[in-house]
């Protein structure tokens, strides 16, 4: 008589219908890329994703789907934003715990859709909207906050303009988030292309230098572990899970307007910083272009 052992997290399974159920190892495995992104993004590598494969080993043994979670995940953290704003100290720190919760959900539908391979564009357009719509209104909804509990302001008037002025500062804020991501989308959009090109092209000249020079100057091996650093602290300072920690830490300390002001000038930074280096490489694209139909002119007129 054959004896079934338990299935833990490290062995494989079976449904009833025979269909594999993957072990927390390949749960891991199935990550491939992400490893890469999140190496300098502590509370991801550290605490939603060791969280997020265990849940996902959950998830798969009880039938849920990326595209459920998905929806779940959005429910949780629109709930979790209606707390925030709901004007009852008690449940902010629910509301931000919710917020927690859907993050580690996002976290879960990525990692069922590639661990059971069901990636699909539906998928990824659902993952997009669900989490796309609480990171649009989360700096609104600290303002509201900030505005409706005094309380958790380092400093509650402002200029004569109480709490109303971090409502503004909220707007103001949300409005720069948006932004961003919206002068991101138009250089991918309107000029990535032309830029990628013209990226490739000085790498295969460089690279046809440096086969002559193969040794790199000091100045710029010295500039790579600043430029890696400045890189880390500036994706962690742009990911929901940073903001949502922060969150909690201003809570605690009623600093919610000083998290407030910190980010509304870094936005502004940011878009300001976008702006010109977006438009100096335009002007590059623009020169590069005129350059070839002056070229393609000169060529024209000589085979005439």
């Amino acid at each position: 008589m054959a004896v079934r052992g338990h299935h833990g997290l490290g062995d494989q399974g079976m449904k009833s219908n025979g269909q594999h159920l993957p072990t927390l190892r390949e749960i891991r495995a199935a990550h491939g890329w992400k490893r890469e992104y999140e190496q300098y993004l502590p509370l991801s590598r550290y605490f939603f994703r060791p969280f997020g494969f265990l849940l996902t080993w959950v998830a798969i043994r009880a039938g849920w789907t990326s595209e459920g979670v998905s929806w779940l995940s959005g429910l949780v953290g629109l709930a979790g934003c209606a707390l925030l704003v709901s004007g009852s100290q008690q449940l902010l720190l629910v509301g931000i715990g919710l917020l927690f919760l859907f993050n580690l959900l996002d976290c879960v539908d990525g990692s069922i859709a590639r661990t059971m391979k069901t990636q699909n564009p539906y998928g990824r357009f659902l993952d997009s909207i669900c989490g796309g719509v609480i990171d649009l209104a989360f700096w609104g909804i600290v303002g509201i906050m900030a505005f409706q509990h005094p309380h958790l302001l380092h400093w509650p008037q402002p200029f004569g303009y109480e709490s109303l002025f971090w409502l503004a500062v909220g707007g103001a804020t949300c409005f720069l988030f948006i932004w961003l991501g919206y002068l991101e989308m138009c250089f991918d959009d309107l000029l990535r292309p032309a830029w990628d090109r013209i990226q490739k092209t000085e790498a295969a000249m460089s690279s046809s230098v440096s086969a002559v020079d193969s040794h790199p100057s000091v100045e710029s091996l010295n500039r790579r572990p600043a430029a890696i650093c400045i890189q880390a602290i500036m994706t962690n300072l742009r990911v929901r899970e940073t903001h949502y920690a922060l969150l909690l830490v201003a809570y605690m300390t009623a600093t919610v307007d000083l998290l407030l002001a910190a980010y509304l000038i870094y936005f502004l930074a940011y878009n300001v910083s976008l702006v010109l280096v977006y438009a100096k490489r335009g002007r590059q694209i623009r020169a590069l272009d005129s350059t070839g139909r002056s070229s393609g002119n000169v060529r024209e007129k000589a085979g005439e």
